[in-house]
């Protein structure tokens, strides 16, 4: 969908996007035409394709699009790793399309963001998923359909437990908590079937010096941050907290307070708690 603009009362121009779901190919067709629309701060490249070879695209939002720049944060947002978890998908489409228009507009808050971070968007890490749901329609779609991959793989539960590593090496004396490498054996695949999504963003981690990530799903008011395992698998619920504890828990909280409905006191489901699957998130700092 295009883009449109509005004029304010006091003569300001804001950015309107028609809000309307999305198919693969249109979604491919928004992130190339708003790379396109803002060469000069944005590009789209692809991280790997799904197991029914449909393109993982990414698209990025740069002063210098294409270079890594020393201290500058380079920063990462998935959506619909569950392929009918359709909301984080959509939202990271309008958020590429509100970046473009908003940097060309002149909103300085987009601009200082955009000239001072490198933020990577990857609004959908499971089209093959997405599919499935969609081509069932909202009405028959089981909360079980296209959640998975093309290979009836849960992409949440597909990456390595570094819980597990990070608490063993606790144990020794001056290890270290940052940067805990993925494990040999996933990259030999000698564990458990690994997606092709799954090595996408492995890769892609290991590409980019990421400092911050989220991963948008859909179905319940929660925000998950590390650790989901504890220290000791048989207690599940034992506070496990990692070395960026405080920074997670005032991450979580900023964003839960700017969220209408989980600020609100009358919400009952309105929930923060320490857990997390995605190992992408331990990349933190």
């Amino acid at each position: 969908m295009e883009v449109a603009f509005a004029n304010i009362s006091d003569g300001g121009i804001f950015t309107i996007i028609q809000f309307t779901y999305h198919t693969n190919s249109q979604m491919y067709s928004i992130l190339k035409k708003t790379a396109s629309k803002c060469s000069h701060i944005s590009q789209t490249y692809s991280i790997g394709r799904s197991v029914e070879g449909k393109d993982l695209l990414a698209i990025e939002f740069s002063n210098n699009p294409g270079q890594h720049e020393l201290l500058e944060p380079e920063i990462k947002l998935i959506g619909n790793m569950h392929g009918n978890e359709v909301l984080g998908r959509q939202l990271l489409i309008y958020l590429a399309q509100y970046l473009c228009s908003e940097y060309l507009l002149g909103n300085e808050r987009i601009q200082t963001i955009i000239n001072t971070t490198r933020i990577h968007i990857l609004p959908s890490m499971n089209p093959d998923g997405y599919e499935i749901a969609a081509s069932e329609g909202h009405e028959y779609n089981g909360w079980t359909s296209g959640r998975a991959n093309a290979q009836n793989l849960d992409l949440n539960r597909n990456f390595p437990d570094l819980t597990s590593i990070f608490y063993n090496r606790r144990r020794f004396r001056h290890f270290r908590s940052d940067h805990i490498p993925i494990p040999e054996s996933y990259w030999l695949n000698k564990v458990e079937e690994v997606a092709p999504e799954t090595y996408a963003v492995m890769k892609w981690i290991r590409s980019f010096p990421f400092v911050i990530s989220a991963s948008l799903h859909g179905g319940e008011l929660v925000i998950s941050y590390p650790f989901d395992l504890s220290k000791h698998p048989q207690e599940d619920r034992m506070y496990s907290p990692t070395p960026d504890e405080q920074i997670f828990r005032q991450l979580a909280r900023t964003y839960a307070d700017a969220h209408a409905t989980m600020s609100n006191n009358d919400t009952e489901r309105c929930l923060i708690k320490a857990a997390v699957r995605n190992f992408f998130w331990l990349k933190m700092i």
